[in-house]
């Protein structure tokens, strides 16, 4: 059954839905009773059935006598509902031979007459299992509860949860469901981004970054350029080229694997640094399996016998709220949520009952999960010059390792060794949660690089108490300790590294609705025998309503003779995207500086967003302004960009553009810069479709039927949607709505496939000029069911072919009629025909 175009007119998706439910009734007819058994008084009914809340899909049989129901227990049993043999040995049951000669009994009894008797009145004795094709009435099953409404043909039936197999509804946290992640297709991206810009000396300079990349199924391979160019006033112009990154990079998400050649980045320890290399880097990672749970979560399980909802409560603040079925629930709390606090699970049925439950948490970051592991190997060259020479590698091999590991939910440990000829450090870190406390950071490496050793430790803690947060930390680094890139040039560096650095710090913040929020914060930094930088800040802020903030802050260093500075200021929200600010700043040295700026939002695609602003600087007796603005206009081809700077009568400004462009399905398109994921979407040809990225308009398909659609996220469900009331009337599609999980920075291709039509519309009617009764079945020539009556006889005929079509009608006398439908399209037709009245004859 294709979708029905909503400019159809009522009748048509009248009896599109009556066809709809059309293939479940025959379906489910062989499974039915011969209807000969039945008398006039004992009916077989179809209600529409619900469990414990839940509308169950599918037709299910139940005999109707004088408003009584009688089901089978292999009907129970597939509505998931499991009736103990005990209770159901105790119920009025009644065999199929009873409702045989229920017409007509032996003593004469018509049936109306017959009395519905118990088990054990038919059997001799009572069976340990009750048989299938036994009925029973259903309002006598203990503990079943039911309301039957005859008049709607609905059933709603409430079971103890023992009885029922529901699957647990899970609210919170992430899916561990395993994404199919689609095939990449063969595209290529050119991602560029162009500045130009101009000083009041005439000067010009020019730059371009630009990415290359070949999307394969296998993968991809991405080459970054960067291209200069500085053209003074005076002397000759210089340009330059430089080659910044070439890779390629394989993905396997299933497993969790990345594998990328060329230049790559080693691993580090907790706050180290990264060095380059051109070689190989294999690694474990759950970066490329966002569907899984890493972190430890918190989780209460519960169970509603109806349906309900949820709600969350952090720190007595509300989270969201969920609907949940019957059964069974656990509800985990958000992965984000760190800190010291309460959270409060508050459960309510449609009946009003409610359950609160309260947990204190604590809550973490960066920690794995008991059991879970991550890891990196590197190799290679190291990079010498980057950003300066396009292919200049040592020619020492070098490598690096890393392993993270969860011991326990509160404890992860990471390990780490890197190595090269004459250089090795090896290092060690811990994350952990000490109770309601807060969490506890430590690390240590030690190095060896020719003869010297050098060690590097630090500590930090953090914790959040209500409205309250605390941190600390510690680190030393003697003068020896040598990361990788000091094997480049190690006597330079082993001349020049022997002054130890020590840094402490601490802050601490409080928020308060009445007050606004502080935040006070102290810097203790000493290198060597220097005298040590000791830098306190205190800062504040407090909203005014929803239009008004003011925020002000301090800085001082305590060494004698240090610097100190205030600077505060006042920003307004003037409605539609426009805000204006106005500051000003004062330290020890007489400078003064006040700013005043208006600027406005975006509002999306095609919608600028802009700043203007103007500055007055005191120094030393002198007085100097100069005004600035930039401006952005951000298509669906590209963003474009403009700044412009004046001071003392000197105007200098620059300008740029940044976009990129795509092959891929056979076309190309100009777009913004495709950083991450992308998809090409294809209507079949079809011009002019809107489509729609996670319920937001992106664009609409060409006059190819394309569109592309960038930046999707890599290894996630992105729903795309097309608009079918666009469509013409004749035309349909087979899904309206895509989920598309793409690879990493890969092209995927998304086809909504497009059907013609070839259907109409009628008005059938009998020899006698009556309409034919709503409901009654079309049949095709070949018995095959086409289409169900509507009303006023109104009917809608799908797949009909060019010409003469012949269909067939049971009456509701058990008689039967013929009509045909002369059907006649045009290649460009729109429109579907109707085709007026038609005879039906017997």
């Amino acid at each position: 059954m294709q979708p029905v175009n909503a400019a159809f007119p009522l009748k048509h998706i009248v009896s599109g839905i009556l066809l709809c439910f059309l293939p479940l009734q025959i379906s489910a007819q062989p499974n039915l009773p011969d209807a000969a058994v039945y008398s006039a008084e004992w009916l077989p009914v179809y209600p529409q059935v619900s469990v414990n809340g839940s509308v169950s899909d599918g037709l299910y049989e139940f005999i109707s006598h004088n408003e009584t129901l009688l089901v089978q227990n292999k009907t129970l049993t597939s509505l998931g509902i499991r009736i103990p043999p005990e209770l159901l040995q105790q119920a009025r049951s009644m065999a199929p031979q009873q409702l045989r000669n229920s017409a007509s009994n032996s003593d004469g009894r018509t049936s109306s007459d017959t009395v519905l008797s118990d088990t054990e009145t038919t059997t001799e004795t009572a069976p340990a299992e009750p048989p299938h094709d036994t009925w029973y009435v259903l309002d006598s099953i203990a503990q079943l509860q039911m309301q039957y409404d005859a008049a709607g043909q609905a059933l709603a039936l409430t079971a103890p949860l023992a009885w029922l197999d529901l699957p647990t509804t899970r609210i919170g946290g992430l899916s561990q469901r395993a994404y199919q992640v689609a095939e990449s297709g063969f595209a290529g991206v050119l991602n560029y981004d162009y500045n130009v810009s101009r000083n009041h000396n005439g000067d010009v300079s020019q730059g371009l970054l630009a990415e290359a990349r070949l999307t394969t199924p296998a993968g991809y391979l991405s080459h970054n350029q960067l291209w200069s160019r500085q053209s003074p006033q005076e002397g000759a112009a210089s340009s330059n080229h430089v080659r910044l990154d070439t890779y390629w990079r394989t993905v396997w998400a299933d497993k969790g694997l990345v594998l990328t050649a060329g230049d790559v980045l080693t691993s580090q320890l907790h706050g180290s640094g990264s060095s380059r290399l051109g070689g190989i880097r294999l690694e474990r990672t759950y970066g490329v399996q966002p569907w899984r749970n890493t972190a430890p979560l918190f989780s209460y399980l519960g169970e509603s016998t109806l349906p309900g909802t949820i709600d969350l409560y952090l720190d007595g603040v509300k989270q969201y709220s969920r609907d949940i079925a019957a059964g069974k629930y656990e509800i985990t709390l958000p992965p984000g949520i760190s800190g010291s606090g309460m959270a409060q699970v508050v459960a309510t049925d449609v009946l009003g009952r409610t359950v609160v439950v309260d947990m204190p948490l604590y809550g973490g970051s960066g920690l794995l999960a008991k059991g879970l592991s991550e890891w990196s190997l590197e190799a290679g060259y190291l990079r010498r010059g980057y950003g300066l020479a396009s292919a200049d590698y040592d020619n020492k091999p070098a490598g690096s390792g890393t392993w993270r590991y969860g011991i326990t939910n509160a404890l992860t440990v990471q390990l780490h060794a890197e190595g090269s000829r004459g250089y090795r450090q090896i290092g060690a870190a811990s994350s952990m949660v000490l109770g309601s406390l807060g969490q506890l950071n430590l690390s240590h490496a030690h190095s060896r690089l020719q003869t010297q050793n050098g060690k590097q430790s630090s500590v930090s803690f953090s914790t959040q108490k209500g409205d309250w947060s605390f941190g600390t930390g510690w680190s030393r680094t003697d003068g020896r300790f040598a990361h990788l890139s000091a094997t480049l040039d190690p006597a330079a560096y082993l001349a020049e590294a022997a002054t130890p650095v020590r840094t402490a710090s601490l802050a601490v913040g409080w928020n308060n609705n009445l007050l606004g929020s502080f935040a006070l914060s102290y810097l203790h930094s000493k290198k060597g025998q220097e005298t040590p930088d000791k830098v306190g800040t205190l800062n504040w802020n407090r909203n005014f309503g929803s239009r008004t903030s003011i925020f002000l802050s301090a800085a001082r260093n305590f060494i004698p003779g240090g610097q100190h500075s205030l600077y505060g200021g006042v920003s307004f929200n003037l409605d539609k995207g426009y805000f204006s600010t106005l500051s000003g700043q004062r330290d020890n040295g007489g400078d003064n500086s006040y700013r005043v700026s208006v600027s406005k939002s975006s509002d999306g695609l095609n919608s600028p967003s802009w700043n203007i602003g103007w500055q007055q600087n005191e120094t030393q007796g002198r007085s100097r302004g100069r005004l600035n603005g930039f401006i952005n206009y951000d298509t669906q081809y590209g963003d474009a960009r403009g700044n412009v700077y004046n001071a003392q009568g000197h105007t200098d400004w620059s300008a740029g553009w940044k976009g990129g462009l795509v092959w891929m399905n056979g076309g190309l398109f100009a777009t913004r810069a495709v950083n991450n994921s992308f998809a090409v979407v294809s209507t079949d040809g079809v011009a002019g479709v809107p489509v729609s990225l996670f319920n937001n308009k992106v664009g609409h398909t060409n006059r190819k039927g394309l569109l592309l659609v960038p930046n999707l996220s890599a290894y996630q469900e992105n729903t795309l949607d097309i608009d079918i009331t666009d469509l013409p009337q004749n035309m349909a599609a087979e899904r309206a709505r895509i989920l598309a999980v793409p690879s990493e920075r890969s092209g995927v291709n998304v086809n909504f496939r497009l059907n013609r039509m070839q259907a109409a519309s009628m008005v059938l009617k009998s020899t006698d000029g009556q309409v034919i009764p709503a409901g009654a079945v079309i049949r095709r020539s070949d018995g095959l069911p086409a289409a169900v009556v509507g009303f006023d006889g109104q009917t809608f005929i799908e797949n009909l072919a060019a010409g003469e079509n012949r269909f067939s009608i049971a009456l509701p006398d058990e008689s039967e009629c013929r009509f045909s439908a002369n059907y006649q399209t045009g290649p460009h037709q729109a429109d579907l025909p109707d085709l007026g009245e038609i005879i039906c004859t017997k």
